[in-house]
């Protein structure tokens, strides 16, 4: 941490607190890991299945359609960003007082950011209710098959070669689950 941050952050109190306590919490963090012994693995017997989410995700309409609106959105809020610029090019030409144009400025500013921050809870939410819906559907494949353990293939750093060679692939199941789910809630609606 450079000198000039800590002078920022040592002239607000309410952060010096915060930094504080963050050290205390690291500290003693670090002293109570210190002082557990490291515990050895254990061999286990398990059944590993994994899946892979990327080829899931592409397979479901649902996130077809997010991803459409997504696209779609953020070239309406290109388009906004590109309206507000002309109309204080335009308020530059016609010479408009300064505080006018700045008036339009935050205005324009306030409006693109909201539309900005709707688009990311937007996107946040279509991913979340993805996400929530593949582990349902993993998680029923795994009770159905008596699986113990489930991974999402794409998200291993490590020992991955032995889960691919010892596990279940059950992408397609997965998939065809929650297939079978979208269609569902389409005929529910129709």
């Amino acid at each position: 941490m450079s000198n000039s941050t800590l002078n920022q952050l040592t002239r607000c109190p309410l952060k010096l607190l915060i930094l504080s306590l963050i050290a205390q919490v690291s500290m003693s963090l670090a002293a109570s890991a210190l002082d557990a012994p490291e515990k050895p693995a254990e061999p286990l017997t398990v059944k590993v299945a994994y899946f892979n989410f990327g080829r899931i995700r592409a397979g479901i309409p649902e996130v077809s359609n997010a991803e459409a609106i997504r696209i779609n959105s953020e070239a309406q809020l290109r388009k906004d960003v590109e309206t507000w610029n002309n109309k204080l090019l335009k308020m530059r030409e016609e010479k408009k007082p300064a505080a006018e144009i700045e008036k339009t400025k935050q205005e324009g500013q306030t409006v693109v950011r909201a539309k900005q921050e709707a688009l990311a809870q937007l996107v946040e939410a279509a991913n979340l209710s993805v996400r929530v819906r593949v582990a349902q559907a993993a998680e029923a494949e795994a009770k159905e098959r008596n699986i113990d353990l489930v991974i999402d293939g794409q998200g291993l750093y490590a020992g991955g070669q032995k889960v691919f060679d010892h596990g279940i692939d059950i992408t397609q199941s997965v998939l065809k689950r929650l297939l079978a789910e979208s269609e569902d809630r389409q005929k529910a609606t129709h």
